[in-house]
């Protein structure tokens, strides 16, 4: 059972960065300031792309949840809303750090250093969240709401992949 569980977090930690990746990089480089920042809304703000950030996701609404599914995901989610700001915060703050660095004309290799992994940490904390938050919700919705959760993921993946492949290259 504990070989199960490790195997099961492990797959959830490498599945949330593995759909993180692509929002990040189509993000600009940390250089970029937060003036043209492509983040998820739903890390700037309350909503966006990913749902009130502490409601219910889009995907949730769809599987026709009972009162007490949708009051537990959404006090899951409750739970880490503050979590989740403080840590985009923190990204946000490095970033802004490092292109005022820039705009100055200078460079610190310590101080570049010091604001790229400090973003990096929140930036990975956040999948950490996410993903336990993932796992958490799974845990709440029936074997048959997980089904139709999974292929709505997959269309949405697919769709994803079908945009990426039409886009003209940039350069």
């Amino acid at each position: 059972m504990k070989t199960r569980n490790h195997t099961l977090t492990a797959f959830l930690a490498a599945s949330s960065i593995a759909l993180a990746v692509p929002l990040f990089a189509q993000a600009r480089p940390m250089m970029d300031g937060m003036d043209g920042c492509n983040a998820p809304q739903a890390m700037q703000g309350k909503r966006g792309f990913f749902g009130d950030r502490d409601g219910l996701p889009p995907m949730m609404k769809r599987l026709k949840l009972t009162p007490e599914q949708e009051s537990k995901i959404t006090q899951l989610r409750k739970q880490d809303a503050d979590l989740m700001g403080e840590k985009f915060k923190t990204m946000r703050d490095s970033r802004a750090q490092l292109h005022e660095m820039q705009s100055k004309g200078e460079y610190d290799e310590a101080q570049v250093r010091s604001f790229t992994e400090k973003g990096a940490q929140a930036m990975a904390e956040m999948g950490q969240i996410r993903a336990r938050q993932h796992h958490e919700m799974m845990q709440i919705l029936t074997p048959e709401q997980r089904k139709q959760f999974e292929a709505q993921r997959e269309r949405m993946m697919n769709r994803g992949e079908q945009r990426r492949e039409g886009r003209p290259a940039k350069g």
